[in-house]
Parts: C-alpha cells; sequence; structure tokens
C-alpha cells in the first residue's frame, strides 16, 4: 500500500495523484478556454485559433466537467475506497476508456494525420500519447508488473 492508496508506489503516484491533476488541468482548458480547447483538438498547420460556434462551446464546458468528474472518481476509487476490488474494475473500466478515447481522436482526423506523430500538438500528445501511456500502466498495474494489488500483511 503506497501514497494511501491499495497500489504498488509507481501506480498509486501515477493514478491517484497526477492523473486526477492532470484531468483537473483538462477541466481548466475546457472552461477557461474552450475556444482554444475546441481548436486544438485537430492539429493545423500554422496553428490557429478560429471562432467556435455555440454548439462547441457546449461541448467543451460537458467535456470539462466529464474531466471533473473522472478526477473525483479516481479519488474516490483509489484513495477513499478501500476495497482490492474497486482499484482493479477502476483500472480495467479506464483501460477500456483510454481506447476510446484515442479511437475518438482517430475519428475525427483527417486520414493520416493519427499516425504524423511529428506534427501532434499538445492536445494531440495528450488524447494519444498519454492514453497510450496510463493504457499501458493500467495493464501492468493490473498484472502485478509494480507490485501486489492491496492491503499489505
Amino acid at each position: 500500500m503506497a501514497l494511501g492508496t491499495l497500489l504498488p508506489f509507481w501506480p498509486a503516484l501515477l493514478f491517484a495523484y497526477l492523473e486526477p491533476i492532470s484531468l483537473i488541468m483538462g477541466w481548466n482548458a475546457a472552461w477557461n478556454h474552450p475556444q482554444s480547447f475546441v481548436t486544438k483538438q485537430v492539429p493545423t498547420t500554422p496553428p490557429t485559433l478560429t471562432p467556435i460556434s455555440s454548439a462547441s462551446a457546449c461541448l467543451s464546458y460537458t467535456v470539462g466537467n466529464l474531466f471533473f468528474v473522472l478526477a473525483a472518481v479516481a479519488i474516490l476509487c483509489l484513495v477513499i475506497s478501500r476495497e482490492t476490488r474497486v482499484a482493479k474494475y477502476y483500472l480495467i473500466f479506464f483501460a477500456l476508456g483510454d481506447l476510446g478515447h484515442m479511437y475518438s481522436s482517430y475519428k475525427a482526423m483527417p486520414p493520416g494525420m493519427f499516425w504524423d506523430f511529428g506534427n501532434y500538438n499538445d492536445a494531440m500528445i495528450g488524447n494519444i500519447g498519454i492514453s497510450i501511456f496510463l493504457h499501458v500502466n493500467r495493464w501492468a498495474t493490473l498484472l502485478g508488473v509494480f507490485g501486489r494489488l492491496g492491503p499489505r500483511a
């Protein structure tokens, strides 16, 4: 048990603390800078901030709200809960969510852009790169690569 969780040290740091902080940063970007948040979802050359519709602003605020809820769920499942089963299911469901997040980005991009990593902007690095990193670490945690999940004897 590390950092007040049922996870080994690295997964505890990553999923119970760093990921919720990054989700709160995403909430801030979506809520306080919706134009930038929306226009950065698909890279453009040169980068431009185009005006967004009311519908796009509404979606930005909604996604921001979801980021906030996901941060709360992470803290609830990994820090507050003392159930190993809850932590395992959290990791499984968020790993599936990682796949959905990456596929959503893939579907929204023009052909070939998804695989053009050199032209990613900061939003795409988060949407794809960080999602891959988190996905791999979630499964590694579930498989015991970092140590046993659950209370220590």
